[in-house]
């Protein structure tokens, strides 16, 4: 392949074909041909297409679900995978090595990219590594669905300094941004459906002239949908009716104590997937708004994890320690002892340079679940700041909800289906706790994270836990479907036979490496500039 100069700047002749691990259905086994990567003709790209050389990959956990689903998967929209195969990765750094007609003023060779992977074209969604064909191979195509979408182009550009998988991995980082950059409507939509619920319903009448104003009677309340519904000291009953009236981006506000308190049931899949809200914490609505305006960590804040010991929960937590608006008591939990244990000797002395106060708890070291919510009760007496649920099991946001402060943020990370309910103190909506719910990220969140990355703010290395070559990528996505690392694995697609390993492994397998390695032996750009330099030179 010539020297790593030549690698850096695309000036090494390309090859005629190309290795890459398509999907042909449902199962593991529809992974490639006989357990191996496919390979395929490598031609130049066409006029409105540009060539990219894929150079690391992050491997994720939506590519399982991909792997699951098949052609069933919503956003491959009935794609036949059997006759018209698509590629999985979408954590994706690039190098540019070809340019079509069409773009020749826009890209050259050797310019470096990360893939935005949410791409919209005339209003539908063509994700890369679902209807356009990923990173988990040698090289990737893209056409005007990427480089001219709804949002302009889904590429942007990387430093030639930044590393390889540093770059990749801003995607996943990108999508724990969004969720702390989320804009909730914090007032009544203009000129949109409102339904108000109240015992003196004259006063309400004055108040919102436009509205339709009911009693407080849960077996006669309208249907709607309603893009807005404020309800005066509210009760379990008429909640319960009227919560799942509440439209797409709809927001119900809680106005006042409740008159009766109680469990309500909401669906969290419909705050995650559909933004709904609920609004308590204020004598009114514009109170209410202004009540749960807070979207990021409150700084020095307390914040508690609950199973976060995967690699999203990882990021999370690193986030809190690490950025400046992070939090000054830190508390994760896990069923998994060893992923605490990674993240205490991963992060440790990070919190204690930032003078912040790290905590992990595991089931296994208290007799009963009881004890151990005492324990993190213990932690934080007067509740959490913020708590986010990194686990999608609903039943754990009823928990997060009674382990939440006043005003406190409850961030449903965890992707719970739509149909899923968990039942919710009226009482803690009430008094201003906040569930949000986030999926995928923005090109903005992105952007962020990139520019973070390349300021030396955040360091994204941190979070790889195991590197492998391109012919290890479907025991690698097995690993990710038994959460066998504790923590994100990076596939360098142009090295093809480097085995799956640990990063705990290096020194014993690639000895040379071990001195390039970071505190704690995390992974770094210098360990992979010596990687890329001992298999491609």
């Amino acid at each position: 392949m010539g020297t790593m100069n030549d690698y850096r700047e695309a000036a090494s002749p390309l090859p005629n074909t190309y290795k890459a691990w398509q999907i042909f259905g449902a199962g593991f086994e529809n992974i490639g041909k006989d357990g191996k990567p496919t390979t395929l003709e490598l031609r130049p790209p066409k006029d409105n297409e540009i060539l990219l050389r894929v150079d690391a990959l992050g491997l994720c956990l939506s590519d399982i679900k991909i792997i699951r689903q098949g052609s069933a998967h919503p956003r491959l929209r009935g794609r036949d995978l059997a006759t018209d195969p698509t590629v999985l990765g979408h954590e994706c750094s690039v190098t540019v090595v070809a340019v079509g007609k069409q773009w020749q003023d826009m890209f050259k060779k050797g310019e470096r990219y990360i893939v935005q992977a949410d791409i919209y074209y005339k209003g539908l969604n063509y994700a890369f590594g679902y209807m356009i064909p990923g990173g988990l191979a040698q090289y990737c195509y893209l056409d005007e669905r990427a480089l001219a979408g709804d949002e302009g182009c889904y590429l942007l550009p990387v430093r030639d300094e930044t590393g390889y998988s540093q770059s990749a991995l801003s995607e996943p980082w990108a999508c724990v941004e969004m969720s702390y950059n989320l804009e909730d409507r914090l007032v009544p939509k203009s000129g949109g459906a409102m339904l108000v619920v109240a015992t003196d319903t004259d006063a309400a009448k004055r108040a919102y002239p436009d509205a339709k104003v009911v009693l407080p009677q849960s077996k006669n309340l309208p249907d709607g949908p309603f893009d807005d519904i404020v309800v005066m000291e509210p009760t379990p009953a008429v909640v319960d009716a009227l919560a799942g009236r509440l439209a797409p981006g709809g927001v119900m506000f809680l106005i006042g104590d409740p008159a009766e308190d109680g469990m309500v049931t909401l669906d969290i899949g419909r705050i995650h997937y559909e933004n709904k809200r609920f609004f308590g914490g204020g004598d009114d609505v514009t109170a209410a708004g202004k009540a749960n305006a807070r979207a990021d960590l409150l700084p020095q804040g307390s914040s508690l994890f609950m199973g976060a010991g995967g690699p999203m929960g990882q990021m999370h937590v690193q986030r809190a320690i690490e950025l400046p608006c992070g939090s000054k008591r830190v508390v994760v939990t896990d069923l998994d002892r060893q992923r605490l244990d990674h993240i205490e000797m991963r992060f440790g002395d990070m919190a204690k340079a930032k003078g912040v106060e790290l905590f992990t708890l595991s089931p296994s070291e208290f007799g009963s679940q009881e004890e151990m919510n005492a324990k993190i009760r213990e932690l934080s007496p007067n509740g959490y700041n913020d708590v986010c649920v990194l686990a999608p099991v609903a039943p754990l946001v009823t928990q997060a909800c009674g382990f939440a402060a006043d005003n406190a943020l409850v961030n449903v990370f965890a992707g719970i289906p739509i149909g899923n309910p968990a039942q919710i103190r009226l009482g803690d909506l009430c008094r201003g706790i906040k569930i949000i719910g986030s999926s995928g990220s923005r090109i903005r969140d992105l952007r962020r994270i990139l520019e973070m990355v390349e300021q030396g703010e955040l360091n994204t290395d941190m979070s790889v836990a195991a590197i492998g070559g391109l012919n290890s990528a479907r025991e690698g996505l097995e690993g990710v479907r038994d959460a066998r690392f504790p923590g994100k694995t990076v596939i360098y697609t142009q090295i093809i036979d480097l085995p799956l390993m640990g990063l705990d492994e290096i020194p014993e397998r690639i000895p040379e490496l071990t001195d390039k390695l970071g505190p704690q032996g995390c992974w770094t750009k210098e360990a992979e500039a010596a990687l890329l330099e001992k298999y491609l030179s």
